[in-house]
């Protein structure tokens, strides 16, 4: 075996390209182990096309930045000869073939020349090739095997804008570079680090501000960063210095500053190219116009912002005042208003606006012929947009809007059972067009605003006929009260009764007022004691209080908190008839539990009261503790009088 030992040209693309190479011919090497580590590494090198070829050239591998740069997937190249991606003149030439023979001679081939693409285009390809080496010999030296090389390794990037520079070489993009181009929204640029002079092309020198001759004929890189936001400068100069200096590729977004208008939004990609010392060099690149990209998902942020601010709300005025800040601060617009449509479609109701300091206010009820454009909203039920209201013939009364500082406006209508009824709309100060996204936007949050107000509408109106029904209601118990009184009034022996019923009405009213200020929802347990327990609390200050409550947070439903305040009714009148209530020193404790599967327990235990006797008969009380209570909270209850007092259970089963 002869040793061969390959030396780096001077005239090297760069050197992270020479070290990828040699790494790629080392892979080859070996065992499998060495195998498998050739196919990582031609899987993880996306940003260079690593081709290996047999003997014969023709390819064995294909990698991933292969088929980024020239379309061709792996699976369509490999078993091809390699002259499919020469260009055709070099093909004929025999070019691969002149390549892999210097190759097993000089230990390399240098290649710069244009190459072709699957879709026909030409790409300047610069890179090099070399022979596949069969392993090494006890120094650790390359060597190859006796009858030859096994094949080679061509490793090469596309190089386009470093030999055309940033105009001359568009065409060279063919139509992967025209579409765009044609749109204005990408452009080029080639900064030169020893000369401290930056080529661009009249899209770049356009987006970022600077005159297209200046920039074509190159400036320092100042003139470009002078209108960068100033939050953003500082990443730009630090993302750029760190490419330059440690020889990255650049990736970074930005916002241009417009004279107060909306800003650009600029992403900025570029790769650094070193000199023949391997010293970066040049930084060449793209810049794009993401600007629609970026507003989109500000918008998005912005209603996202809306809904979870707008939860906090239960006014209707703060709701609107939220929204038109929200949608002025998003489409940086110098005004915003929100305005209900009156029912004769002539009156416009502004209930919020957003207006700069010092500006004019047109808050509050407004005649729709005051509004111009306004009216065709109204007649028409579709979005109106002026870019300029000097230049649209819809903005009639120039004068007035000039006073109010309005140069561009958009509007949209929100159209209830077949009429408009309400608007929402965005001014500015310049002239400016308004995009589809921003059209979306503002329908979007004025959608969500009336939800939002409509909401609050409903809760308001659903207070409103809950209180008018609970006042109904308690009317109703009061009537059956005085009529149950009147009736009885006169009958012998009848008081008892009388109070009994009376008390139970009293109750059923008290039950009602619970419900109520829970708005018919479920109420805590606590509150619905509480609540009944408060006729035989009134004598007594907390020290004395005759009731000890005890339990966690549960919460009950309507014909639950019913059934337990007539229950708790029941039991607290008969403890102050014959139970611990007659004493100064009884007490009634009443605790209660629920398990994380449903169970559910209340106890009403008596103590300190007089000696506990059987009742001579079943009343009312009786059925409803011993047969009814229970059955409210899926379960029975019970009554045990016990030495001590009376005891009474509730076991039931609540959903989990």
């Amino acid at each position: 075996m002869s040793k061969t030992n390959p030396t780096r040209p001077g005239s090297a693309d760069d050197d992270g390209l020479q070290a990828r190479a040699d790494q790629e011919a080392g892979a080859a090497r070996g065992t499998d182990r060495s195998a498998a580590l050739n196919k990582l590494i031609l899987r993880s090198i996306v940003d260079h096309a690593i081709v290996t070829l047999d003997a014969d050239g023709v390819v064995t591998s294909w990698n991933r930045g292969a088929e980024d740069m020239m379309g061709w997937t792996s699976e369509e190249a490999v078993g091809r000869h390699a002259d499919f991606f020469f260009t055709p003149e070099d093909a004929q030439r025999g070019r691969p073939e002149v390549e892999m023979r210097q190759a097993v001679e000089e230990g390399r081939a240098e290649d710069e020349r244009w190459h072709r693409r699957k879709d026909g285009s030409r790409f300047w390809g610069s890179g090099l090739m070399m022979p596949l080496l069969a392993g090494t010999d006890s120094a650790g030296d390359a060597v190859q095997a006796d009858g030859g090389v096994g094949g080679f390794v061509k490793v090469f990037r596309d190089r386009t804008m470093v030999r055309e520079g940033p105009d001359d070489g568009r065409a060279a993009f063919g139509r992967s570079w025209s579409e765009p181009r044609r749109t204005g929204t990408v452009g080029a640029f080639d900064f030169d680090m020893l000369e401290n002079r930056l080529i661009a092309d009249g899209v770049a020198a356009r987006l970022h501000g600077v005159p297209a001759d200046r920039a074509a004929k190159g400036a320092p890189p100042d003139p470009f960063y002078a209108r960068i936001d100033p939050e953003d400068e500082a990443a730009v100069r630090s993302a750029t210095d760190a490419a330059l200096r440690e020889g990255r590729d650049l990736d970074v977004v930005y916002r241009i500053r417009s004279d107060g208008g909306p800003p650009r939004w600029i992403h900025s990609q570029g790769a650094v190219h070193r000199d023949g010392d391997g010293r970066p060099a040049r930084l060449s690149g793209l810049v794009v116009d993401v600007t629609e990209r970026e507003e989109q998902a500000r918008m998005q942020e912005a209603r996202l912002r809306f809904g979870e601010a707008v939860r906090d709300l239960d006014d209707i005025d703060g709701i609107a005042r939220l929204v038109v800040r929200t949608v002025a601060e998003t489409l940086y617009a110098s005004r915003a208003g929100l305005g209900d449509v009156g029912p004769g479609q002539n009156m416009i109701d502004i209930r919020a606006e957003w207006i700069p300091p010092g500006g004019r206010s047109i808050a509050g009820p407004r005649d729709a012929s005051d509004f111009d454009s306004f009216g065709e909203i109204l007649l028409g039920n579709r979005h109106v947009a002026i870019s300029d209201t000097r230049q649209d013939r819809r903005a009639q009364d120039r004068a007035r809007l000039d006073a109010l500082g309005i140069r561009a406006s958009l509007g949209v209508p929100m159209l209830k059972r077949g009429r408009v009824a309400a608007l929402l709309f965005v001014a500015d100060d310049r002239p400016r067009g308004w995009t589809d996204g921003e059209v979306a936007f503002l329908r979007s949050m004025l959608d969500r605003a009336d939800a939002a107000i409509e909401q609050v509408r409903s809760e308001r109106e659903r207070d409103v006929l809950a209180g008018e029904l609970a006042h109904r209601m308690k009317n109703v118990l009061t009537l059956a009260q005085v009529v149950v009184t009147q009736s009885l009034r006169g009958v012998p022996g009848i008081e008892d009764r009388q109070r009994a019923i009376s008390g139970r009405l009293h109750a059923l009213a008290a039950a009602q007022d619970a419900l109520t200020a829970a708005h018919q929802g479920p109420l805590d347990i606590r509150a619905v004691l509480e609540a009944t327990l408060a006729p035989h609390r009134a004598s007594h200050d907390a020290a004395s209080d005759p009731f000890e409550l005890s339990g966690p947070p549960v919460m009950l439903d309507a014909q639950q908190v019913t059934g337990l305040t007539l229950s708790l009714h029941e039991l607290a009148t008969n403890a102050a008839k014959h139970g611990a209530l007659t004493r100064a020193t009884g007490r009634i404790r009443i605790a209660w539990s629920r398990d994380p599967s449903g169970r559910f327990e209340l106890e009403w235990k008596e103590r300190g009261g007089p000696p506990v006797a059987e009742a001579d008969r079943q009343g009312f009380g009786s059925n409803l503790l011993e047969r009814v209570a229970g059955s409210y909270f899926g379960g029975r209850s019970g009554i045990a009088l016990e030495s001590d007092g009376l005891r009474f259970r509730i076991d039931g089963q609540l959903p989990a």
